[in-house]
């Protein structure tokens, strides 16, 4: 006997599948998942996923939530390939309603065509990108030699850089087109040229982020956005397994102190790993050799710019200020928003990350930022970081409309969902980071 799926996809004779026997196949080398209530072997499909290996964070567990919120509705014809039986769901009558609450979020977020992008607003994010970035290029090259306009302009130039990572995070999670080439395309407009970033590196790394938020670790990686040590210590389960003797925990243990200045560098760090993965072979880039090319070439043009704008300052010392604090200037206005979305919120190993499901998973470990005209600028729409978390292809101006509707469930099943304005997020960082460096581990050794 065969059965089909809701795709209408003929399935191979089905057998019955425990939550116990499906969490004991969690390992790169023996792989199974569950999708929507059918179990799947995905062992050897690693090497094939276009996103790679982040398949195999799910490894063992119900991966609905996040199949869902990366995967387009025709990668259901991928899946009868890989089929092994039928999950046998013995949850209580709570949990089932729990899940179908989850998957009525999505189609009355379908029903009032949220996923849908409004064009017209995109443009106009590239247009007011723009609007910020002439007056900056204007300022170096109608008063070069005045040091005041020249930090005016720099700043200008690193809103820029902040403003075009928001977007470049938009086009990259698929929110503007439906056809992914085009969206990549627009990718290397927007990220490589404007931001200096490379496409194929941001994917590879903030997808892992959104698959594992705040994990420490799993058969296939943690969170890449919390493993910085040793410049900055998010949980003391980070260092689990770390040879603290050999780290210097002098900075971890004054991180407190070099907070913002880290966030100043990091624009630097990113440009720097960009240009590392340029160096990568073609098989990891997002659309093979073709996109490997075009994203060098991208890269090359954007620090050719920025070397002939600062080319026309005449001071050396002025120049290498210029392009330094716009550098900074970048680093730090992306860097406050995005720790305000996860640090200083729970942080899980891979076990306490199985006993929960996606949903619960990213409102345990996201924080939002109270919604204002402000915010919504300066933010680019991560102030909503937990709807975006659950529906990452959701466009950036209907994230408010995903907002009231998760507020419904958080409301029906009593979970917390996390809100506060920039600087008390950044205040509650803050004070975090002060007590990470306090730790007896780190105080006894730096």
């Amino acid at each position: 006997m065969c059965i089909g799926n809701d795709d209408g996809v003929r399935l191979r004779r089905a057998r019955p599948v425990t939550l116990a026997e499906l969490s004991k196949h969690d390992l790169k080398e023996d792989s199974w998942v569950a999708i929507r209530g059918r179990v799947y072997d995905v062992t050897e499909f690693g090497s094939k996923h276009p996103g790679g290996e982040i398949l195999y964070t799910a490894s063992g567990t119900d991966a609905t939530g996040v199949f869902n919120a990366f995967h387009p509705k025709s990668t259901w014809n991928l899946l009868k390939d890989f089929y092994v039986g039928e999950l046998k769901d013995d949850r209580s009558q709570q949990a089932k309603e729990y899940d179908a609450d989850i998957a009525r979020m999505r189609i009355e977020l379908q029903r009032l065509h949220a996923f849908e992008s409004s064009k017209l607003y995109y443009v106009w994010l590239v247009a007011r990108n723009l609007l910020i970035l002439t007056p900056g290029v204007a300022l170096v090259m109608g008063f070069p030699n005045n040091p005041f306009l020249l930090l005016l302009a720099s700043f200008l130039v690193g809103l820029f850089f902040q403003q075009c990572g928001w977007l470049c995070h938009d086009v990259c999670h698929h929110q503007l087109f439906k056809k992914r080439a085009l969206n990549n395309m627009v990718g290397l407009l927007i990220g490589n040229l404007f931001q200096g970033f490379s496409v194929s590196w941001w994917k590879n790394k903030h997808n892992h982020h959104h698959a594992v938020p705040n994990v420490t670790e799993t058969c296939a990686g943690g969170d890449p956005d919390i493993h910085t040590l040793p410049m900055l210590l998010w949980s003391e389960k980070l260092l689990e397994g770390e040879d603290l003797d050999r780290l210097p925990l002098f900075l971890v243990r004054n991180q407190w102190l070099f907070y913002f200045p880290f966030l100043c560098l990091a624009r630097m760090s990113w440009l720097s790993q960009s240009i590392i993965y340029m160096t990568e072979p073609s098989t990891v880039f997002i659309g093979g050799r073709a996109m490997k090319t075009a994203e060098i070439i991208g890269l090359a043009l954007h620090h050719l710019l920025m070397f002939t704008l600062a080319w026309q300052i005449p001071s050396w010392a002025l120049a290498i200020l210029f392009y330094c604090c716009a550098q900074a200037t970048g680093g730090l206005l992306i860097g406050i928003v995005f720790t305000v979305g996860h640090n200083a919120m729970e942080v899980l190993t891979e076990d306490e990350m199985k006993t929960t499901d996606f949903v619960r998973l990213q409102l345990r470990t996201t924080r939002n930022v109270t919604p204002s005209w402000f915010t919504d600028f300066f933010t680019g729409g991560l102030n909503y970081q937990v709807e975006h978390h659950i529906w990452p292809t959701l466009p950036r101006h209907n994230l408010p409309e995903a907002s009231r509707i998760l507020k419904e469930l958080c409301a029906k099943h009593d979970l917390a969902y996390h809100c506060m304005s920039l600087y008390e997020g950044n205040e509650e960082v803050c004070r975090f980071i002060r007590r990470m460096s306090s730790l007896d581990e780190v105080k006894k050794r730096a």
